[in-house]
């Protein structure tokens, strides 16, 4: 797979050189551990920086999203990453240039296969584009993967931490309020089991900048005949929290190559 290699103009690495000048820092201290949690959900991300090792990042543009802390003896990135494809994308363009090698995504979806109820964990296998970033990365490819070994990681954490998952891909859209039953419809014949509107950007910016990527989903509610939101179900938090900790412990276990 073949990404688009067109001359650009600037890229993420001019820009980390924007952000060092603008400070008045070097580069080197703009820069960030190889190992990245990429979470949507701020109940998640403010789970995992309340522990006594993690302290925020002061550089970072945006104020407030980004902290390290140890795990193990790892030290990690954790960003309160932006929502939607191609802010998404290019929030993780950046932390790439800054360093960024293994990111581990979690995110929230909804489910289009209603055997899947709310509360449910979605490890994906891949992403269908439905959105308009992933096209200025790769030409006419419409399903993105996730990283095999990684993802190999994060599901045997994920049964180490007793942690019940289904594997399957993620329809990715632009426009939540139209997921019309004609598309929901196409997708699931396509195979998917899940929709969010992140998880096929940030894979073909991984694959473009050639990063390891795993994805594991949390259902907050059902794409159906009768929609069924379940947002801030205490289910939907507790397995937030479940999940929080079995990706700390894939990237404790992860081995640097």
């Amino acid at each position: 797979m073949g990404g688009l290699r067109d001359e650009i103009y600037f890229s993420p690495k001019d820009f980390r050189a924007y952000s060092a000048g603008r400070l008045g820092r070097p580069e080197s201290e703009i820069s960030v551990p190889a190992d990245v949690l990429f979470t949507y959900d701020r109940r998640i991300f403010i789970a995992a920086t309340s522990e006594q090792t993690a302290s925020q990042v002061d550089w970072y543009i945006y104020s407030g999203r980004m902290y390290t802390r140890r795990v193990g003896h790892r030290e990690v990135g954790v960003v309160h990453a932006l929502i939607g494809a191609s802010a998404a994308a290019m929030n993780l363009e950046e932390l790439i240039a800054y360093g960024a090698k293994r990111i581990y995504e979690v995110g929230v979806s909804g489910a289009i296969d209603t055997r899947v109820r709310p509360g449910a964990v979605v490890v994906l296998k891949g992403a269908l584009s439905d959105e308009g970033t992933s096209k200025h990365y790769f030409k006419g490819v419409r399903r993105f993967g996730s990283s095999l070994r990684q993802t190999r990681l994060l599901r045997s954490s994920l049964r180490e931490c007793g942690i019940e998952h289904v594997t399957g891909d993620a329809w990715t859209v632009d426009a939540p309020y139209r997921e019309t039953k004609r598309k929901v419809a196409r997708y699931l014949r396509a195979g998917t089991r899940v929709v969010n509107m992140e998880s096929s950007a940030v894979f073909a910016v991984a694959a473009y900048r050639r990063v390891e990527i795993a994805s594991v989903q949390i259902v907050t509610d059902v794409v159906s005949e009768q929609w069924e939101p379940a947002f801030h179900a205490g289910i939907v938090n507790k397995r937030g929290l479940e999940v929080l900790d079995a990706v700390l412990r894939a990237m404790r276990d992860e081995k640097v190559r």
